[in-house]
């Protein structure tokens, strides 16, 4: 599969004479000083053909340059290209050769824009009218019982599939099909489990299989739609996936939009409403730690002080339970199993546990109502407070849910008195099938980014997918470009530059035919073990382009044990002043505690 560096080695190996050439001209460059090519002048200073033989007339064929094809190139000195280009003649030229050049990329993009336009809603909605499917959209509010009741309904059926925004969703179904006698794999990008016999399938809403065809598909936390990154997949699921009967579980928000697509589609439909058993209490606000009792869950927005609160509740003898985003599935089930049967009194939690994740909580607290959301810090809008407030009370154990804050209490209780707002535009995917229109990659990411959309859909985000392919810095020939595509889709937290880079190199290495280099993050503490992991989770999407052994499986399970024994003392991760040794606030910005900055030397 070697592109450029695999092939140059096998072409020295062979002897081949352009090869040799090609390393001759490097050789030639250093003997004769720097020279300018032909190509050099369109791409660098946009002159054209015609530019170039005005200016250019006579190449100093004393510098031979040749091709990697072994065919010869017009050169000239670089001491002779800079003379030339200094005058009136040669700087007029290329403010045309520039116009002209961004006149061509506009026509261009334009031709690639009306190109993308084709591909639309409809095309969706005309796809979806081909399958005969009933639909039952399940709504109410979060622990009202739309995936319980939707996930009983299956486990009547012969065959089907359940579809989730997270992995750890998805491999809590999986358990529960099986638990029912429903035989089920669980499919995620980051791991495989295969039951015998199974005919039920637990996975990601981004691996649905649409060549497959089940009895019942459940779609949950409709809502999701309106995510611009990742709203497009259910976009495609609720229109494609191949059942006669399909659940849909969503929060009121979604209805409308939801409905209105399936009207669209001509299909049957049945709204089904569900209502909290366990009324939601807005209880004002918490003063501090100190309130925190059995059965609480602590909002914190960012891995750090989730440990840290963690960390100073454990100091006080009031064992915890962590959930946040960048802990292993492995272990965030662990820390759920420790809550559930009582191994641990409070949970200290990001908004991941806001979708799906059942727990025995009485009361939610939010340590604060601001997050940073990748781009800015901001207030948390009202529909991720409810999301998340709605996880308090769990019908059976505590028959009210209440809800605290440390943090603007007036927010928090608007939010919760406030009816939510209609979703008003949901998102599609991406064309796969454009890659083989001819286009480039590049030029059809940057044409689907620049197409707008309508007051009915907006398009796929695909920034991450453009910063991993900018991230490889160089252009790829047309047929590789599914290979290109597979790999910048990756499943890659794009923020984190440790994880870009071994990405890269495992990219590279899959270029060029080479075999992945497994990840060697130093697992001494918790974050690096972390690293590891999600690392792991890179190397197992990524190992079936290579065709060799993954050894992702065992080596996970090992970091999960690491990681299940750092967790054992959770009062040793608290940060520390790097000065006195004394344990830090959670969410204190710096290394050093105030009290030795004040007494600083």
């Amino acid at each position: 599969m070697g592109l450029s560096a695999g092939a140059d080695r096998s072409k020295k190996e062979k002897g081949d004479p352009a090869f040799l050439q090609y390393i001759k001209n490097k050789k030639m460059k250093q003997k004769n000083g720097d020279y300018v090519t032909e190509g050099k002048l369109r791409n660098t200073y946009g002159l054209d053909t015609e530019a170039i033989e005005k200016l250019f007339p006579v190449p100093d064929y004393d510098v031979p340059v040749y091709r990697k094809d072994g065919t010869r190139q017009k050169a000239w000195k670089r001491h002779t290209v800079q003379m030339i280009l200094s005058t009136q003649r040669a700087k007029k030229e290329i403010r045309r050769g520039k116009r002209e050049k961004r006149l061509r990329q506009a026509e261009h993009l334009n031709e690639l824009q009306d190109f993308l336009g084709s591909y639309s809603l409809d095309d969706y909605i005309e796809k979806g009218k081909q399958i005969k499917r009933r639909f039952y959209l399940h709504v109410g509010e979060t622990n009202s019982g739309k995936t319980y009741d939707s996930i009983m309904r299956m486990a009547q059926c012969s065959s089907g599939t359940y579809l989730a925004p997270l992995r750890l969703l998805a491999l809590e179904m999986f358990e529960k099909l099986n638990d029912l006698g429903c035989p089920c794999d669980l499919v995620t990008g980051e791991e495989e489990e295969r039951t015998e016999g199974a005919a039920f399938v637990s996975s990601t809403i981004e691996l649905c299989d649409f060549s497959m065809q089940y009895d019942i598909a459940v779609i949950d936390e409709a809502q999701m739609i309106a995510d611009p990154y990742r709203g497009a997949n259910w976009t495609k699921a609720i229109c494609l996936v191949n059942a006669p009967e399909v659940h849909i579980c969503m929060a009121p928000e979604a209805e409308n939009i939801v409905t209105e697509m399936i009207r669209d589609m001509e299909q049957e439909y049945e709204t089904v409403r569900h209502q909290r058993l366990a009324p939601l209490i807005f209880s004002g606000e918490c003063t501090g730690m100190d309130e925190i009792e059995r059965g609480d869950c602590v909002i914190a927005f960012t891995r750090r002080n989730v440990l840290d609160i963690a960390a100073g509740l454990e100091r006080r003898g009031m064992k915890t339970s962590v959930i946040y985003g960048a802990l292993p599935p492995r272990s965030r089930r662990e820390e759920v199993r420790r809550f559930t049967e009582g191994e641990s009194q409070v949970v200290v939690a990001t908004d991941a546990i806001g979708m799906g994740i059942s727990l025995p909580i009485k009361r939610i607290i939010f340590s604060t109502v601001t997050k940073f959301d990748g781009t800015q810090r901001r207030k948390l809008t009202f529909s991720e407070i409810k999301q998340i407030a709605g996880r308090a009370g769990r019908y059976g154990i505590y028959d009210e849910g209440y809800v605290l804050t440390m943090d603007d209490p007036g927010r928090v209780k608007a939010a919760l008195e406030t009816p939510s707002y209609q979703i008003r535009r949901l998102y599609i995917p991406f064309p796969q099938e454009t890659l083989s229109s001819g286009y480039t990659l590049k030029g059809l990411l940057e044409g689907w980014r620049t197409r707008p959309g309508n007051r009915a859909f907006r398009r796929e985000n695909m920034e991450e997918a453009e910063f991993l392919y900018k991230t490889l810095g160089r252009e790829y020939p047309k047929d590789s470009i599914r290979l290109i595509y597979g790999l910048i889709t990756c499943s890659v937290d794009i923020k984190n530059g440790e994880l870009v880079g071994y990405w890269k190199r495992c990219a590279e290495s899959i270029i060029g035919g080479r075999v992945i280099p497994e990840p060697q993050f130093d697992c001494d503490d918790l974050e690096g073990c972390e690293l590891q992991y999600r690392a792991y989770d890179i190397y197992h999407q990524l190992v079936s382009y290579t065709g060799q052994t993954d050894r992702s499986v065992e080596e996970k399970e090992k970091i999960c044990e690491l990681i299940k024994e750092l967790m054992k003392e959770k009062g040793e991760l608290q940060r520390k002043c790097s000065r006195c040794g004394r344990p830090l606030p959670a969410g204190y910005p710096f290394g050093i505690c105030e009290r030795c900055y004040r007494f600083r030397e």
